[in-house]
C-alpha cells in the first residue's frame, strides 16, 4: 500500500498556539494583524460552526491555532527509523519561534536533499502550509521538500495518513485519534496535554515539557500506523 521504505520517511508533526496568550496582547502587540483577525472572524466561524456565538476573545483564543496566519509555533517534532527498525527522535522548541523555523529548514533541506519523504497526519492540509507560511514570515526560504504552489501533484513527497484513511472519501471523519483506534495503535491523546489545551498549556502553565511529549507521542503513533498499513496482506 505504502511503497515508499521505512527508513525514507520523516515523520513529523508540528504543535501550535495563538499568538500571543490573549486577544487584548493580541490587539495592542500586533494591531494590524489582529484587524485582519476580525475581519475573517466570519470565515473562521463557517469553518467551525460551534464557535458561532463565541466571543472574539475566546475565538482566538480557541482557534487561532490553526490558522497559520496567526498562530505561532511551539514545538516540531521528527522521526527517522533507523535500518535496525529504532526510532530516531528529534524535537525543536523555543521561545524564538524564528530560530525554532531557522532549525527546521536546516533539517528539512538536508532530508529533502537525501530523498525522503514527509509523514504527517493533514500534513499535506496543515502542517506543510503552515511551516511554508511562517517561514516566509519570517524571511526564510521554505526548503523544496515542501510542495509549493508549482509543484506537480506526481512531485508531492509527502504521505498523508488522513488522505490514506479517507480513501477518496473526503467528507469522512479521518483524524489520528479515530484511526489509531480502529488500527489498533496507541492513541496519542492520552497525555496531559492534548489539542484543545495546547495553548494555555504554552501560555499560561508554561508547560513546554507537556508540549513535547504530546507531539513526540504524534509521532509514534504516525511511525506505528504506517508500520500497520505496510504489514497490510
Amino acid at each position: 500500500m505504502i511503497n515508499i521504505p521505512l527508513t525514507k520517511l520523516l515523520f513529523l508533526d508540528i504543535e501550535t498556539v495563538g499568538c500571543e496568550s490573549t486577544w487584548e496582547n493580541f490587539k495592542k502587540n500586533k494591531k494590524e494583524l489582529s484587524f485582519q483577525f476580525e475581519h475573517i472572524q466570519d470565515n473562521i466561524r463557517k469553518r467551525f460552526p460551534e464557535e458561532s456565538d463565541t466571543p472574539i476573545e475566546d475565538l482566538f483564543v480557541n482557534r487561532a491555532a490553526l490558522v497559520p496566519e496567526f498562530l505561532k509555533i511551539v514545538c516540531v517534532s521528527v522521526a527517522f527509523v533507523m535500518d535496525d527498525g529504532t526510532i530516531k527522535m528529534q524535537s525543536f522548541h523555543s521561545e524564538d519561534e524564528g530560530k525554532l523555523l531557522q532549525d527546521v529548514q536546516k533539517l528539512l533541506n538536508r532530508t529533502g536533499d537525501l530523498g525522503f519523504f514527509l509523514c504527517g497526519h493533514n500534513v499535506k492540509g496543515f502542517d506543510i502550509p503552515t511551516l511554508a507560511k511562517r517561514m516566509m514570515m519570517y524571511g526564510l526560504e521554505p526548503p523544496k521538500l515542501l510542495p509549493s504552489y508549482d509543484t506537480k501533484p506526481w512531485e508531492v513527497k509527502a504521505v498523508d495518513t488522513k488522505d490514506i484513511w479517507q480513501y477518496g472519501g473526503y467528507g469522512q471523519f479521518a483524524s489520528l485519534e479515530l484511526m489509531c483506534v480502529c488500527m489498533g495503535v496507541e492513541s496519542p491523546k492520552n497525555t496531559e496535554v492534548t489539542g484543545n489545551k495546547v495553548h494555555n498549556a504554552y501560555w499560561i502553565d508554561k508547560n513546554i515539557e507537556g508540549i513535547v511529549k504530546y507531539c513526540e507521542k504524534d509521532v509514534v503513533a504516525l511511525i506505528n500506523l504506517i508500520k500497520k498499513l505496510k504489514q497490510l496482506k
